[in-house]
C-alpha cells in the first residue's frame, strides 16, 4: 500500500506543479492583453490628436447671386474651429472645378492660384490657441464662370500646409 500512496501522491504533486506553471499563450491572458493594448493606444492617439495643429470646418453654408457693388456674386459663409494655431497665418479659400472634374483657369488677379486656377480666399490669424469662427465669408463674382455646372470645395491651409477639412458643393451659373 505504500507505494499506491507514493504513486498517489506523485501524481497529485504533477497534477498541481502543471497547473501552477504560467502559460505564455493563455486564452485569458492574450484576451486581457488585447484588451488592455487597445484602451492604452486609443488614449495615446487621442492624446496624440489633442496636441495637433488643425482646423475643422463644421458648416459652410453658399448663397447665390448676392449683389455686392452692383455684381452679382456666390457668397460662402463658414463656421470652424482651431486648436493648437495661436498667431499663426492661415487662409480659407475655395477653389472651382467644372462638372468633370477639371479645374476652372483663371488668369484674374487676386482669384487664381500659383498654377492658374480660379479660386478666392481670405487669411486669419488666430488670436488664441482655441479659437472659434463664424460667419467667415468668402465671395467670387459670378461673371469669372460660364454658363454650366460647376463644383467648389473650401478648406484652409496654415503655414502653407493643408490643415483641416474639405467641404464640397455644387452650383450652376445660368446666364
Amino acid at each position: 500500500m505504500r507505494n499506491d500512496e507514493r504513486e498517489i501522491s506523485r501524481k497529485i504533486i504533477k497534477a498541481l506543479q502543471k497547473h501552477q506553471r504560467p502559460k505564455f499563450f493563455d486564452t485569458n491572458r492574450l484576451i486581457f492583453a488585447a484588451i488592455s493594448s487597445f484602451f492604452v493606444m486609443t488614449i495615446y492617439a487621442a492624446y496624440v490628436w489633442e496636441k495637433q495643429p488643425r482646423v475643422t470646418i463644421t458648416d459652410l453654408e453658399v448663397y447665390h447671386n448676392v449683389i455686392i457693388s452692383s455684381e452679382t456674386n456666390i457668397k460662402m459663409v463658414l463656421e470652424f474651429t482651431t486648436a493648437h494655431l495661436k498667431n499663426r497665418q492661415c487662409k480659407a479659400a475655395a477653389y472651382f472645378y467644372y462638372k468633370n472634374g477639371s479645374q476652372v483657369r483663371s488668369n484674374i488677379y487676386g482669384y487664381q492660384t500659383t498654377d492658374g486656377q480660379l479660386s478666392t480666399g481670405e487669411s486669419f490669424r488666430t488670436p488664441y490657441e482655441y479659437s472659434d469662427y463664424n460667419n467667415f465669408t468668402l465671395y467670387i463674382p459670378n461673371k469669372y464662370f460660364q454658363k454650366g455646372d460647376y463644383t467648389a470645395t473650401v478648406t484652409t491651409y496654415c503655414d502653407s500646409k493643408f490643415l483641416g477639412n474639405i467641404k464640397t458643393f455644387q452650383f450652376t451659373i445660368g446666364r
